[in-house]
């Protein structure tokens, strides 16, 4: 009984300072070891007390029973039952991260322990387990089902994106503008320079570089009896230099980035040109490379008349009579000029050789001139009087001329060469007429890129310093419906624009043609006066807005100001006004569309107003103009 006394009394301190007591478990074997934990509450809890009074006659006897130890030593357990009322007076279990726990149950009295074991919590299967099913037909069979449908559902996945893709409307590039729209066209002959050969015009490219000139144009260096009598169209003059000074030439033009073209007349040759004395002689195949004709026998005398009534540019009979053939040869332009047969595919031939020629050498293009005569009606049918008779007789305007000009085998012709241009250039060279063309092959351009950068109306090349803001927006309007980019001269054969009108007025016509949607062809001396303005503007052609852009054109001030505007979304708009008026004016730009209320000037002409010469920025609606003046502004488009 003592023993027993003791062991009640130790596990009493043993539970009062957090030690777990270990119990036999029924049957006289030890169950597995648990770690109960106690907290230990003070010993002055008045509140349990409090709220226990009621029934602590009940929670007594059960402290009272865990002292019993057999059921003897009464005087123990009063002593281990006044004790544990005084020491537990809370107990506060919390369980461990051992997944056991302990619970106190009342019984008769008696309080026991009663050990059990926490649900365990869910975790994977072990290896042994896994490996069960490793090998088991029903999970492999799953396991390789599962494998192939994600990857053929992969595949599925990837080729529908592809399919979106290339099925889906995509929004097409626009097409890379050409060296020739990007650039102006500058004209270059030996007499442009102090020593009249390709010396001196090989020190241009510099200042053309300069000034952004892609796109160079050489005329009149062919070998020539006299300005435009070609004597050799395959050698050049030897005056302006040997071959072995060409091919210099061009290589300096290469190194700088830029495309020589070739100004050349196929619709005749000189009268001295060796095809031409051998046709005379009947030699073959040469014969038939000039437009030969027997004339008529005049009634009551043994002179011969010509063919027909056929006429020349130059007035008077297209005929003459060579005495050592006896035949008549046809000359649309001078006596000395004999016409090549176009008719004969030897001679077509022959000229598309001329241009492989030059093609070889580094020229990228070719401006022809005078292709509307290239070939006549083979039966020699008389011309028809014209509209406007009596006009002078024998002059040009007195007939109609509808078997000597625009014949409808002339775009046969031209496509040839053209295709020989393409083929040698791999698609890049320029193929252009350097005369207006006619209505045929307007209407076949159209259909057909035939020529590139067409002159249609030929009001620019005679302007005159009295021209109007409204005729300007008409004839420039007519220029561009006419085609998508057409080429704009302004210097006519006759005078150039300098030789017309005064230097500034023509400085500002020129810089007011810079940023249509067309190719200048100029002179020179067209890019000297203006040097830096037209660096500016000749640089601005290469922004998206003035390559792809919408044009817009306008007439301000009741007629005396044209307008025209460059826009496309996403870019800076670009305006250009010319004040074909004499007198000082402003003028108000926010009526036209996507205008905003302040624009920046990036050029003007040299006679601008000078008290605004270093502004900035400009007011919209107050915007002022100097007497036949230029302005060129950019803006931020209003949405």
């Amino acid at each position: 009984m003592e023993k027993s006394g003791r062991l009640d009394v130790e596990r009493n301190e043993a539970t009062s300072n957090g030690i777990a007591a270990k119990e036999p478990a029924a049957g006289g074997t030890d169950t597995a070891s648990v770690q109960p934990t106690y907290k230990q509450l003070p010993d002055d809890d008045v509140n349990w007390q409090i709220r226990n009074n009621s029934t602590s006659e009940e929670k007594t006897e059960p402290v009272a029973e865990m002292g019993k130890q057999n059921g003897t030593d009464t005087e123990l357990e009063d002593g281990a039952q006044e004790r544990m009322l005084k020491d537990d007076v809370k107990l506060s279990i919390t369980p461990s991260k051992d997944p056991s726990e302990v619970k106190f149950i009342p019984e008769n009295g008696d309080a026991k322990i009663d050990i059990e074991t926490v649900k365990q919590s869910l975790s994977g299967m072990g290896k042994a387990e896994l490996m069960k099913y490793a090998n088991d037909p029903f999970w492999i069979k799953l396991r390789w089902f599962l494998f192939i449908a994600f990857w053929v559902l992969w595949a599925a996945m990837l080729a529908g994106a592809i399919a979106i893709i290339v099925i889906a409307p995509k929004c097409s590039p626009p097409e890379p503008k050409k060296w020739w729209e990007e650039s102006p066209i500058i004209k270059l002959e030996p007499s442009d320079t102090s020593t009249n050969d390709l010396n001196g015009l090989e020190s241009f490219l510099d200042a053309l570089e300069d000034q952004h000139i892609k796109a160079i144009s050489l005329n009149s260096i062919l070998k020539e009896a006299a300005p435009g009598h070609t004597t050799d169209f395959r050698d050049l003059n030897e005056k302006i230099g040997l071959m072995s000074d060409f091919q210099k030439f061009m290589n300096a033009a290469k190194n700088k980035n830029q495309h020589i073209i070739l100004e050349l007349d196929p619709n005749h040759s000189s009268d001295q040109h060796p095809w031409f004395l051998k046709s005379i002689n009947k030699e073959e195949p040469y014969t038939s490379f000039y437009v030969w004709a027997d004339g008529k026998v005049n009634a009551g005398s043994r002179t011969l008349l010509p063919p027909n009534n056929w006429v020349s540019l130059n007035g008077g009979s297209a005929w003459s009579f060579n005495k050592e053939r006896e035949q008549f040869y046809l000359h649309q332009f001078n006596e000395s000029q004999p016409d090549l047969n176009y008719t004969n595919p030897a001679v077509i031939n022959a000229f598309s050789d001329i241009l492989k020629h030059w093609l070889k050498l580094g020229v990228k293009g070719f401006r022809l001139s005078n292709t509307r005569y290239l070939i006549e009606d083979p039966s020699l049918a008389n011309d028809s009087l014209s509209t406007s008779y009596p006009a002078i007789s024998g002059s040009y305007e007195s007939l109609i001329h509808v078997h000597t000009r625009d014949h409808a085998q002339n775009l046969i012709v031209l496509r040839q060469w053209r295709d020989v241009v393409m083929n040698y250039t791999n698609g890049e060279g320029l193929f252009a007429l350097s005369d207006e063309v006619g209505y045929d092959l307007q209407t076949y351009n159209k259909q057909k890129t035939l020529v590139d950068l067409p002159q249609m109306v030929n009001f620019l090349a005679n302007i005159d310093p009295t021209v109007s803001a409204s005729a300007l927006n008409n004839s420039i309007s007519n220029v561009l419906a006419f085609s998508p980019w057409p080429g704009i001269d302004l210097n006519g054969k006759e005078a150039s624009l300098r030789k017309r009108i005064h230097a500034e007025i023509a400085d500002s016509l020129i810089l007011m043609t810079m940023l249509l949607p067309a190719t200048p062809i100029l002179k020179i001396n067209d890019t000297l006066s203006a040097k830096e303005v037209f660096a500016t503007l000749a640089n601005a052609r290469q922004n998206l807005a003035f390559l792809y852009g919408e044009t817009k054109t306008d007439v301000l001030n009741n007629g005396t100001v044209f307008v025209y505007t460059r826009l496309k979304s996403g870019n800076p708009g670009y305006l250009v006004a010319y004040n074909s008026a004499s007198y000082n004016t402003t003028i108000d730009v926010t009526t036209l569309p996507n205008l905003s209320k302040e624009v920046n000037i990036i050029a003007h002409s040299p006679n601008y107003v000078e008290k605004l010469s270093n502004a900035k920025k400009l007011i919209s609606n107050d915007i002022p103009m100097s007497p036949k003046s230029t302005l060129v502004v950019t803006f931020v488009p209003k949405t």
